[in-house]
């Protein structure tokens, strides 16, 4: 298993795969994931607009990940979880990012002779990866999954 740390994220990959983080994009334009100053920095009382959040840093950001796999093998599985380092009560993120659900994904495989899959449930993606000539041979890949966390 390899496993990768960024931003708040442990991704943690099976068998003799790899995973390396090459991009994580917040999706709230103008917002730095780990500043939350945000949340008083407006000048003047809009309190309809006011954030409902009691400490600022536990909130629901989505961001685009961007990861490249090694050897992707059949079956398996990538999962996202909040490291022990920056776990709180319940397993709950402090404030270093976290993932609590993946909402939409896609990969792509690298090599042309393998066709790569990819299931998603919760925060576990699952892979599959079959020789193309005739799509029941199993196959590795090396290849590249898009994700939107919250």
């Amino acid at each position: 298993m390899a496993t990768s740390t960024h931003r708040g994220i442990l991704y943690t990959i099976s068998g003799s795969s790899t995973v390396t983080v090459d991009l994580d994009l917040p999706l709230q334009g103008g917002v730095d994931q780990d500043d939350g100053t945000w949340i008083s920095a407006y000048p003047g009382a809009l309190t309809d607009f006011a954030a409902r959040q009691s400490d600022g840093t536990n909130r629901m950001q989505p961001r685009l990940v961007c990861l490249t796999l090694g050897a992707v093998e059949k079956s398996g599985t990538l999962v996202l979880s909040t490291p022990p380092d920056v776990a709180g009560a319940g397993g709950q993120s402090t404030g270093g990012g976290g993932a609590n659900v993946i909402l939409a994904g896609m990969c792509h495989g690298n090599d042309p002779t393998a066709n790569l899959a990819m299931t998603i449930s919760a925060l576990t993606c699952t892979f599959d990866c079959e020789l193309s000539s005739d799509g029941t041979t199993d196959d590795t890949s090396n290849g590249l999954v898009w994700l939107i966390v919250a």
